[in-house]
């Protein structure tokens, strides 16, 4: 028969055990934080949150900049939601050339989630290349993309969006360690094409383009005028026979 010590010895083995479990099992974890624009650069194949300010990096030419609004902590920030095999530097900058003393950069800003949002619409995450001058700092090269509010040196939104705030405190923050992917839309200056979204679902591009064909209206107006035509024609014949 176990001892009350054995007893007890194995009620918090196992309690340990259970809340090692739940702990592995928690997607995201609790501390104080801020909702803002994170800041982080593509290493290899990863996001790496900046320990500087965009003000105090100069990216190179082919580096990817990245920017994810929403709720993080000081230890933990969150990164562009984006499929890195579909959003890249080759794919955002394409055949875009540099200039004599340029450097190219592309700028992958995500917009973040609903529960950040406050009831705004949120934009479409794009990707865009910036064509700026080598000795550009991080924030430059944003402004160069997107529409900057900051307030000293803090970035508070990115075209206006969020309208209002910067760096508000979270007090018991939730960061979402495990993110799916969503699409990001790339202008057409760097794919040739009218726009597309990569990664995530693919969203359609240009309306079809038109698929190549006529214009509905186009037809319309060629079929009235044809029909004037030939209702001019017969009013013209009955009165040179009356």
């Amino acid at each position: 028969m176990a001892t009350p010590r054995r007893r007890v010895g194995a009620l918090v083995t196992a309690l340990l055990a259970f809340a090692a479990v739940f702990a592995a099992a928690t997607p995201s974890y609790a501390e104080d934080g801020y909702r803002y624009w994170n800041y982080s650069h593509l290493q290899g194949d990863t996001f790496v949150f900046a320990d500087t300010g965009p003000g105090d990096f100069t990216p190179k030419d082919g580096d990817v900049e990245g920017w994810r609004y929403g709720t993080s902590t000081v230890s933990t920030g969150i990164e562009p939601r984006a499929d890195l095999s579909q959003v890249n530097f080759d794919s955002v900058c394409g055949d875009l050339e540099a200039g004599a003393g340029e450097k190219r950069v592309a700028v992958v800003v995500d917009y973040g989630v609903e529960a950040d949002a406050d009831g705004a619409e949120i934009p479409e995450p794009t990707a865009d290349c910036a064509v700026v001058p080598e000795k550009a700092n991080g924030q430059q090269t944003l402004g160069s993309v997107v529409d900057v509010r900051s307030d000293n040196d803090l970035v508070c939104a990115l075209d206006g969006y969020p309208v209002k705030g910067c760096g508000d405190p979270v007090k018991d923050a939730q960061v979402q360690t495990d993110e799916a992917t969503v699409g990001f839309v790339i202008p057409a200056a760097a794919t040739d094409e009218p726009s597309l979204t990569a990664g995530g679902d693919t969203a359609q591009a240009a309306e079809e383009s038109d698929e190549g064909g006529v214009s509905p209206l186009l037809i319309g107006v060629v079929v009235i005028a044809a029909l004037l035509a030939g209702l001019a024609a017969i009013m013209y014949r009955r009165n040179r026979e009356s």
